[in-house]
């Protein structure tokens, strides 16, 4: 994959971000809903991570520049 351009890095910074929230929201809620620690956290971390890292990665496909058209000699060679 080629270099990310600035909205591409900026949507990788809040995804990280986001996911170190969620982790310690579902940690938190696993320690004090005074139930199944596992069970809790994971029917709130799971959900979150799975929309957190798809809306990302459709926001960076979204937003991906075009590539530069290659100049190798061997692409642009008729085939004889």
């Amino acid at each position: 994959m080629n270099d990310f351009n600035l909205k591409q890095k900026i949507v990788v910074l809040v995804m990280d971000l986001m996911l170190l929230a969620e982790l310690g929201y579902s940690i938190y809620l696993g320690v004090t809903t005074g139930g199944d620690v596992t069970l809790v956290f994971l029917k709130n971390f799971v959900p979150a991570v799975i929309l957190t890292v798809a809306g990302s990665r459709w926001l960076i496909r979204r937003w991906q520049t075009a590539a530069a058209p290659s100049t190798d000699s061997q692409t642009l060679a008729p085939r004889t």
